[in-house]
């Protein structure tokens, strides 16, 4: 699906896993913003309730034994269920993303431990907006992209109960492959500042079995191809 990317600058390198299972383990600085994005039914919550130990029901941030904050968007649809219950479906996700990215600004100020983020990479003014909060929080940004085939996400989006409408699945997926091909400008050039990208696609995600915030680079466990400098 996705357009091969080429070697980015290193200040800002994307590191392209899609087609892999080596790599185990992602170890990023405990100062990060680790942004896990993709299309809507990607498998980003999937993702984060199995390398964090969610169970998906969770109705705020939650902090994991290495003093990360883990914000996820279902957390603010589990806390405000009943009070949106009865709003139409695109107001009910407008006030949903936007609790949510006050939920990852409120974590970003109130510590100084790693926080990680579910987004719609899809939609970059929120992201860029994140960026240049961090450059002045001291944050770096990373990127862990899970580039889902639009037909996989549409099934991820059925499975999960809440399915986009055609047009709005469609614009997302248009949306994603130009964040794919500012991939090969470097991680900087899907949000500013960014420090790097990783891109994953669902074989990937699979083999992932830990990411990891230590005060050193280092090398990802199992025979990944990842630099040990790539956060």
């Amino acid at each position: 699906m996705a357009p091969s990317t080429a070697p980015a600058a290193p200040s800002s390198p994307v590191h392209d896993l899609r087609g892999t299972s080596a790599t185990r383990v992602l170890p990023y600085p405990p100062d990060s913003l680790l942004l896990v994005g993709g299309i809507p039914g990607a498998g980003k919550s999937t993702l984060l309730n199995r390398l964090f130990a969610l169970q998906g029901t969770e109705t705020g941030p939650v902090a994991t034994p290495d003093g990360a904050r883990v914000v996820d968007s279902q957390q603010v649809r589990n806390r405000l269920a009943r009070r949106l219950r009865a709003l139409p479906s695109p107001f009910r996700r407008r006030v949903t993303h936007l609790v949510h990215y006050l939920a990852v600004l409120r974590a970003l100020r109130t510590g100084d431990g790693p926080v990680v983020a579910h987004v719609t990479a899809t939609r970059r003014t929120a992201l860029t907006l994140l960026g240049r909060y961090c450059r002045r929080r001291g944050f770096g940004v990373h990127l862990l992209l899970i580039d889902a085939d639009p037909q996989a996400a549409l099934h991820g989006q059925i499975a999960r109960g809440r399915a986009l409408s055609p047009r709005s699945h469609r614009r997302h997926a248009r949306r994603w492959l130009r964040v794919l091909a500012d991939c090969a400008s470097g991680a900087h050039a899907v949000v500013p500042g960014a420090r790097s990208a990783v891109l994953l696609d669902r074989t990937a995600a699979a083999a992932l079995a830990e990411i990891r915030f230590t005060p050193a680079p280092r090398t990802p466990e199992g025979g990944g191809d990842v630099p040990g400098a790539m956060p």
